[in-house]
């Protein structure tokens, strides 16, 4: 993982930065599963399949948090509101804490992205632990599109986060293939296998978010005829062109007309 990236990438800064953090955040998902054992759960299904609840026993902070139409958000997975010792009203008061966190963590997250401070967005979100405060997909994907500038680190923040203890959205993955495909020239073979594993391992189907990144990276490279083929395996796969798919493909004529006649 993280280890990995330091190891081969021969940076002296990130292999002194991300190993220690490594740990914090290995320590934090620990703690936060042995919170989750402790405690018992509002959802009955919670012993065979934790830290993940069940849909239909989610917390009401998660419903509150609706994606966009057409973009595949899968719900996190957060600590179980009926701890021991609570009343509903001190676990409807937890669980707007933890909301509030989460959300001010992912936009702090954001912001030290946009400035290239990635030591401090890894930070903050390993902080989460002296709050009790157990990361989601939301956080964890923010932290990987501020890391997107060295893609090998990205990669391995993603692998870290994802998997057993959270699961990733369609919009997690877009981060991936925007990330690669801003490489001069674009990674496709990266692209590719980021694509493959999202519909095998975690069983989401490419959808709009995705095709969307896939047509800004063919826009920004002049890459038409591969333009073409997304929009054609878009209508194969049926799946509609929204505004924002008109705004990756605004900026080159030939795809914005191939895009209106196809979906015509």
């Amino acid at each position: 993982g993280l280890v990995k990236a330091c190891k081969g990438g021969g940076n002296n800064f990130f292999r002194s930065l991300i190993i220690p953090l490594l740990f914090v955040m290995l320590a934090l998902t620990h703690s936060s599963l042995q919170s989750l054992a402790k405690q018992p759960s509002c959802c009955p299904h919670a012993p065979l399949a934790a830290p993940v609840l069940c849909r239909p026993h989610q917390s009401a902070c998660n419903l509150s948090r609706r994606p966009r139409k057409g973009v595949q958000r899968r719900d996190s997975p957060v600590a179980p509101v009926a701890a021991q010792g609570m009343d509903t009203n001190e676990a409807e008061e937890e669980e707007e804490r933890v909301l509030r966190t989460l959300q001010q963590c992912t936009r702090r997250i954001r912001e030290l992205g946009d400035r290239g401070r990635v030591k401090d967005a890894i930070q903050e979100l390993a902080n989460l632990s002296k709050k009790n405060v157990q990361p989601d997909t939301y956080a964890a994907t923010a932290l990987v599109r501020a890391c997107c500038k060295d893609m090998e680190l990205a990669q391995s923040v993603f692998d870290e986060l994802f998997g057993d203890f959270l699961e990733p959205d369609e919009v997690a993955f877009a981060v991936l293939l925007r990330g690669y495909g801003n490489a001069n020239p674009p990674n496709w073979q990266k692209i590719d296998a980021t694509l493959t594993t999202m519909q095998l391992k975690y069983g989401l189907v490419p959808a709009t978010t995705s095709y969307n990144a896939l047509l800004e990276v063919c826009c920004r490279t002049n890459d038409v005829e591969r333009g073409e083929d997304i929009i054609d395996r878009m209508h194969t796969d049926e799946v509609e062109p929204d505004e924002f798919t008109e705004a990756a493909v605004a900026s080159k004529r030939t795809l914005r007309a191939y895009l209106r006649k196809v979906f015509s």
